[in-house]
């Protein structure tokens, strides 16, 4: 996987995300927090994976860094989704008939 690809896209797609994740994030200033209990995902100028409150993952243009095993592959779950074209079609789907 490439992390410096996946991280450039999220990156670009923050306005859209900003808008698909209206209700289910919170946004101060240049940075969209979406929560997602234990797990907060911080979307600002480097994506910060946090769990219970402490920092556990980080993605950047230098890569993914895990410093909490525990959230491996949640992190890794949750950067796909959020990369990629599939996830904002599945968000924009409202009602049953979309599916």
């Amino acid at each position: 996987m490439e992390w410096r690809e996946i991280y450039e896209r999220i990156k670009s797609s923050k306005k859209a995300l900003r808008s698909l994740l209206k209700g289910k994030a919170i946004e101060v200033g240049d940075k969209i927090t979406i929560q997602d209990p234990p797990m907060e995902i911080e979307i600002g100028d480097k994506i910060r994976f946090l769990l219970n409150g402490e920092l556990s993952a980080i993605l950047d243009e230098d890569g993914l860094t895990i410093i909490d095993e525990a959230v491996k592959e949640e992190v890794k779950y949750w950067c796909i989704a959020l990369s990629s074209l599939g996830f904002k079609r599945y968000r924009i789907r409202d009602s049953p008939q979309d599916l």
